[in-house]
Formats: C-alpha cells, sequence, structure tokens
C-alpha cells in the first residue's frame, strides 16, 4: 500500500514527494490536453474550467484541514493514554515497594520487565495492529501474584487497594493503547480525496496552458499538497517519524530503577 511505504520514509520525504506530485499534476495536466488529447483553445470553455477548479481546491482544503485536526486530536489523545499508563506502572511499583510485605516486593523486578515488554516487544508490532503475547504473560505474572496476598492490617489494606486500582488501570490503558491502533482515518476518506484530486486535475487539464493560468494552477495545488502530506505524516497514530513513542514508559523505567 502506498501510504504503508510513504510512513517508512522521513517526515521531510513525505512532505517533498507529496507536493510535488500534486503540484506537477496540476501543472502539466493543461500540457497533456493539448498535446495528447488534442484539444483546442477555447477562452469560455478555459474560464468555467479554471473557475471548477479553484471552486474544487477549496473543497479538498475544508476537507483535508479538517482531516488534520482530527488526526493530530487523535495522536495526541494516544500520547495522553501512553503517559498514564507509564504513571499508573510506576504508581505499582512504589505501593509494592512500600507496603511492608516482602513478596509483593519481589514482584517489582517482574513489573519492570512488563514494561520493557511493552517498549522492546509490543511496540513494534502496533503498527500492523497486534498484540504480543509474551507481555499478555508477563503482566499475568504480577497481577495473578499480587491479587493472591492477605494484607495483614489496615494500613496495608488500604495500600493493597490502590495496588489493585492500579493493577487494573495498567491493564484497561494497555488495552485502550491496544484499540487505538484502529484509529487511522477510514478508507472513504482517501477514496473521496483521491476522488475530489482527479476530478481537479480533469479541471486543471481543461484550464489552458499558459504561464499566468500555470501559476494559478500550481497555488492552490500546492497548498493542497501540503495538507495533504501533513494529515498522510499524521494519519496513522504507530508508524512514521511522527507517531506516538513509548517515551513516558521508558523514563518511568529509570525512575522505578532508581526507587528504594
Amino acid at each position: 500500500m502506498v501510504l504503508h511505504w510513504l510512513h517508512q520514509l522521513p517526515d521531510l520525504a513525505i512532505l517533498a514527494i507529496v507536493l510535488v506530485v500534486v503540484t506537477a499534476m496540476a501543472m502539466l495536466a493543461p500540457q497533456f490536453s493539448r498535446r495528447a488529447l488534442r484539444l483546442g483553445e477555447s477562452k469560455e470553455r478555459e474560464d468555467a474550467a479554471f473557475d471548477g477548479y479553484k471552486a474544487v481546491a477549496s473543497m479538498i482544503g475544508v476537507v483535508l484541514a479538517f482531516s488534520l485536526v482530527q488526526a493530530n486530536g487523535v495522536l495526541r489523545s494516544i500520547e495522553v493514554v501512553v503517559v498514564k499508563e507509564a504513571a499508573a506502572i510506576s504508581t505499582v511499583d512504589r505501593v509494592l515497594l512500600r507496603i511492608g510485605r516482602p513478596e509483593l516486593a519481589e514482584l517489582r523486578p517482574a513489573l519492570a520487565a512488563y514494561a520493557r515488554s511493552i517498549v522492546e516487544d509490543e511496540w513494534p508490532l502496533l503498527a500492523e495492529g497486534k498484540r504480543n503475547p509474551a507481555t499478555d504473560d508477563a503482566f499475568i505474572a504480577i497481577s495473578k501474584p499480587a491479587r493472591s496476598v492477605t494484607p495483614a492490617d489496615a494500613r496495608q489494606q488500604a495500600m493493597y487497594n490502590e495496588l489493585l486500582r492500579n493493577l487494573d488501570d495498567v491493564a484497561d490503558l494497555r488495552e485502550e493503547t491496544l484499540a487505538a491502533t484502529d484509529e487511522g482515518l477510514p478508507s472513504f476518506f482517501w477514496i473521496t480525496v483521491s476522488g475530489l484530486l482527479v476530478v481537479g486535475v480533469g479541471l486543471a487539464a481543461l484550464s489552458g496552458a499558459g504561464l499566468s493560468r500555470a501559476v494559478g494552477l500550481a497555488a492552490p495545488a500546492t497548498a493542497i499538497g501540503l495538507l495533504l502530506a501533513f494529515v498522510i505524516i499524521v494519519d496513522q497514530p504507530f508508524e512514521g517519524e511522527t507517531s506516538v513513542k513509548p517515551a513516558a514508559i521508558e523514563k518511568m523505567l529509570v525512575v522505578i530503577a532508581r526507587r528504594t
């Protein structure tokens, strides 16, 4: 798929490719119609086509601008979930250490192993919408023994309740992150944009040649290319250079390694 291939490239490369392709299509379309289709000059046809081209370009710009805001909002919301997940893991580690039960304190290395599994094993799979079974097992290795402990007094009971609550949060937030792998723009959006681009290029082909007309065609096409490139860059939250990274969890691992 073209979008998947583009996401393997740096953001600047995506921007350059999309910008050049969209602008070149609009500028070269009149030459194609004159040489390949052998259309003669007609001021009435060219002016009508150019007016239609500007209207379609405006429509594409509105659709892309709205979609860019939506896609960027999804990206930021997932980043917030990852930060919350890191905070919940850190809280679990703190309670394991301070509750005063050796059998719970001994679970801290397993918790760190679980967090590392998210970063190293599962995160690369998120671009394909997959989960890592080994990460599931790593969480069970913490949750199951932690839930089998009986608190000795009221203080331990309060901390134990906090531990269980945050273990549930850790599980829920991970599932929320996994569910977000399908948060890209739907396929009908790309079909619609592609259709509008085809209509725009068709109208550009009928708009007539000449330097002034070429500039008039290139300016909206360049704006559309910029918006389209930015939408592509942020569309898939776990693909490409601009994507959700597990930085918050990596920082949390450093914190819990130093916690005593």
